[in-house]
């Protein structure tokens, strides 16, 4: 019975890291902003976001994938005639969205429509820094963990209880 128990705790445990990491990780990808689409050159070690044409979803369809809409990732070098990216997520014309690897992928600028600059909001950082350091304070101070904690627990009885007999070791 013990041996459940202790199980028990351990998926809960398992499952509020996992539901902890999670809610992290999307409110990490809430502090990011998107610029309005851009054109021309994009900027070289910036996050951006590229468009693709019509002539981009067919020129890059065998390395990228079908339908793709948009490219994401850093610029690693802009050419004369492409862009090399550092690609951390395609997004298809439907919405679906693939995370990558920082693979290498070198996109031609006649495929490419415009650009989105991707960017650490301060404002979403800061009420999100805010946030969280209020939920754990809020966490902390009723928990009593600031001192110590857990309350004092009464010392134990040294009178008989009703199964205890007097004189019995």
């Amino acid at each position: 019975m013990r041996q459940v128990r202790q199980r028990a705790r351990t998926g809960s445990r398992r499952a509020t890291g996992a539901l902890a990491c999670a809610g992290a990780l999307a409110a990490l990808q809430g502090c990011y902003e998107t610029l309005p689409m851009q054109q021309g050159v994009a900027p070289v070690a910036e996050r951006v976001q590229l468009t693709l044409n019509d002539q981009g979803r067919l020129g890059l369809g065998g390395k990228l994938g079908p339908s793709v809409d948009k490219v994401e990732g850093s610029v690693l070098q802009v050419g004369s005639d492409a862009y090399d990216v550092s690609v951390s997520a395609v997004v298809q014309i439907g919405g679906a969205r693939s995370l990558w690897n920082g693979e290498r992928v070198s996109v031609q600028k006649e495929y490419v429509s415009g650009y989105a600059v991707k960017r650490l909001s301060r404002a979403r950082t800061t009420l999100l820094v805010g946030g969280v350091t209020a939920g754990m304070l809020a966490f902390i101070l009723t928990k009593d963990l600031l001192l110590g904690g857990g309350g004092v627990e009464p010392p134990a009885s040294t009178e008989p209880g009703p199964l205890m007999l007097r004189g019995a070791p």
